[in-house]
């Protein structure tokens, strides 16, 4: 019985994102997910809980769906990718597929090849001392060596590279499959031929527009988004600059992904700005991507350090499983621990309680985000969800 793995913010699912389940099916008998927990790659809230975007996810056709820790969630593209492509492989999966912009996993995996070559990030490096940002650096060499640049300019082109990349560092054997992306570029504005970015959507539904946001989510969500549902970052303004402000500058110096002498300019920028916006941009940089110094920021906020960064997490927490997901679920997977309930975190070594505990205060903080806030603790009571039972 084979499986096929997809990796995903689903922040929030929408049509193309059901497109993408579908062909999973056409090409394994199971399909599981790795999806973002409560946080996100662009340093934000996800629009909607895990726990409401695994319920999605099941029933628009995955399922498994299992959570990738805030300390992985909320990371690089590298960091993001080994932890979905491990998670994925220890879920028993034999394939992960993927959106791209281009649509051609042969030319995705020449990429990789490149990007994977000795001297590459060597070059990379020298280049980047120019002060321009790592992926514009990355680019140019790519390019030099043969890559065409055009398919590094694709948000989700890199993330499929980055894939590759993770499955040949972590020495799996993963086959790869890539649909092309219908419709609207990632992060865009616009409605092409009734497709739309996830951006789009949160933009419309943090305005309140849920009903008009529906017709741009698979029929079988539709009518289940409230209020109470949407987390916004912004009601967390305050308590994110006044929690900064008592910070020093080596507080800073820890942070997953920091550059450095960056710690000095956060620390700087964070005793003047007055609101998030202006915070970032004026830690912001050309060379310092805006999701990048969101991240930062975001994970000073939350109090996440570089212990873990670039490591596989210990375990594989399951969210949610349809009957066709248990029955695979219960043949033994890989090599790390599968969790279904939290108190088994408790039997686990201390790095896993560790990485758990950060989960449970991101967790914390992440609910007074939500239309209607939640109290402490949820993380630990939070339900195994089965797809049979879904309404």
């Amino acid at each position: 019985m084979s499986a096929v793995g997809i990796i995903a913010e689903f922040n929030p699912l929408h049509t193309g994102h059901k497109l993408l389940i579908d062909h999973a099916h056409t090409l394994g008998d199971t399909v599981v997910c790795a999806i973002s927990g409560n946080f996100v790659q662009r340093g934000d809230v996800a629009i909607l809980s895990k726990s409401q975007r695994a319920k999605f996810a099941l029933l628009c056709g995955a399922d498994v769906v299992a959570e990738m820790p805030v300390l992985w969630s909320m990371s690089t593209a590298q960091n993001f990718a080994i932890c979905g492509v491990w998670q994925l492989y220890n879920l028993g999966c034999d394939k992960i597929v993927f959106g791209s912009e281009c649509g051609d996993i042969d030319a995705l995996t020449h990429a990789a090849d490149i990007l994977n070559s000795d001297g590459f990030f060597v070059r990379v490096t020298e280049k980047a001392k120019s002060g321009i940002t790592f992926a514009v650096a990355r680019e140019q060499v790519a390019s030099e060596m043969g890559v065409d640049f055009t398919l590094l300019r694709g948000a989700n082109n890199n993330l499929g590279i980055e894939y590759i990349l993770a499955a040949k560092k972590l020495n799996l054997p993963i086959e790869f499959h890539t649909i092309k992306r219908l419709g609207a570029n990632h992060d865009s504005s616009e409605i092409d031929d009734g497709f739309v970015s996830s951006s789009f959507i949160r933009t419309e539904l943090l305005k309140g527009n849920i009903g008009y946001t529906e017709r741009f989510m698979p029929r079988e969500i539709r009518g289940i988004i409230k209020p109470e549902h949407i987390a916004d970052i912004s009601k967390l303004e305050n308590a994110i600059l006044a929690n900064l402000r008592t910070k020093t500058a080596n507080d800073f110096e820890n942070l997953p992904d920091i550059s450095e002498g960056l710690h000095n300019k956060i620390h700087f920028s964070v005793r003047v700005a007055t609101s998030l916006d202006e915070l970032y941009n004026s830690i912001k940089t050309k060379r310092y991507t805006l999701a990048r110094i969101r991240r930062l920021v975001l994970s000073a906020f939350l109090g996440l350090d570089n212990q873990f960064f670039m490591t596989t997490p210990p375990y594989v927490r399951v969210l949610g499983f349809s009957e066709q997901g248990l029955s695979h679920l219960k043949t033994p997977q890989g090599i790390i621990p599968v969790i279904t309930r939290a108190l088994q975190i408790k039997n686990l070594d201390e790095d896993a309680q560790k990485i758990f505990d950060i989960e449970c205060r991101a967790t914390d903080i992440y609910n007074l985000c939500l239309g209607t806030p939640l109290e402490c603790g949820t993380e630990q009571r939070m339900k195994l969800l089965k797809k049979e039972e879904l309404q």
